[in-house]
């Protein structure tokens, strides 16, 4: 005899709650996953360094090394500032690598600098240097702290006219490591991040997907934790933008970046010490590309105001 068969209310009940559960299950799984691929993907990125020297340029300089406190040494470039006489002292800008560079990044800003007589520090990342993951800025203020050990420790550095400038992560690092080390006497911060986990690892949703970005978000500040450590909430140069004052800061940010809104979040922090330029129609990094004339003019004016003899 055939056995019955299961009603078919019965069966399709079934069914819906394994729908339902398959549904919650990959809306959970989905982004909580995603947000761990991505910060891996961010703090395991490969040393990006660049085949070009400051000679390219034109310029006179040292490939150099200091000892990073985290253990190790850091490879960099002093690039002497032109028109000065040799054995200085040198007002000198500790420029930090974005993400995981290398020591001859971003060279047509440092030639702009140098151009104007300013001496010029620039080093690897983390990763180039064999020292561990890309931490995404914050542990990477301690070679800014590092690197002003070295230049202070220089005759021909001016130990009262030093500034830092930085890009992308750099330029948060740049932000938090003078909030830290007050013989940074000028920060020029493009195009960071004002606190990585409220507006750097966004979906842009709408209503309906916001439950599965909040899921995503919080799977990134988990992932953080265990990978490098850290809370992700010390990503936040937006925190401490307010202990750099009186000292002067000069952020840069383009009309067509995402980050812009921790621009004008850290300027509204940040004090009167603090001005904000907005490039229009400059993408992620593209400030000195774009304008070029008033790149130059805006930056040597902000460091010839705080840092000239």
């Amino acid at each position: 005899m055939a056995k019955d068969k299961q009603p078919a209310p019965r069966r399709i009940r079934r069914l819906l709650r394994l729908a339902v559960l398959a549904v919650v299950v990959t809306a959970v799984v989905v982004p909580a996953g995603l947000g761990f691929f991505t910060t891996v993907l961010l703090i395991n990125d490969s040393c990006g360094e660049s085949s070009l020297t400051p000679a390219d340029y034109g310029h006179r300089y040292e490939a150099i090394t200091f000892e990073a406190r985290a253990g190790g040494t850091v490879r960099g470039y002093f690039v002497y500032g032109a028109g000065v006489a040799e054995g200085g002292p040198y007002a000198t800008i500790i420029r930090p690598p974005a993400g995981s560079s290398g020591r001859g990044s971003r060279l047509d800003e440092v030639d702009v600098l140098a151009r104007h007589g300013y001496a010029v520090l620039t080093f690897e990342s983390r990763p180039c240097a064999g020292m561990g993951a890309f931490t995404l800025g914050y542990k990477e203020v301690d070679e800014v702290a590092d690197a002003l050990d070295y230049v202070l420790s220089r005759d021909d550095v001016d130990p009262d006219r030093i500034g830092v400038l930085g890009f992308s992560s750099a330029g948060a690092t740049s932000v938090m490591a003078a909030a830290r080390l007050p013989q940074i006497r000028a920060v020029v911060a493009e195009g960071g991040y004002g606190d990585f986990a409220e507006g750097a690892v966004g979906m842009n949703t709408g209503d309906l997907l916001r439950p599965l970005e909040f899921i995503y978000k919080q799977s990134i500040g988990i992932s953080y934790r265990l990978l490098v450590g850290l809370d992700i909430d010390k990503l936040s140069p937006l925190d401490v933008i307010d202990q750099i004052a009186p000292r002067p800061i000069l952020l840069i940010y383009g009309t067509a970046e995402s980050s812009l809104k921790g621009g004008r979040d850290q300027l509204a922090a940040a004090g009167d010490n603090a001005e904000l330029w907005i490039v229009p129609g400059a993408g992620h990094g593209q400030y000195l590309k774009v304008a070029p004339e008033e790149y130059e003019r805006r930056v040597i004016a902000f460091f010839d105001r705080v840092l000239s003899d």
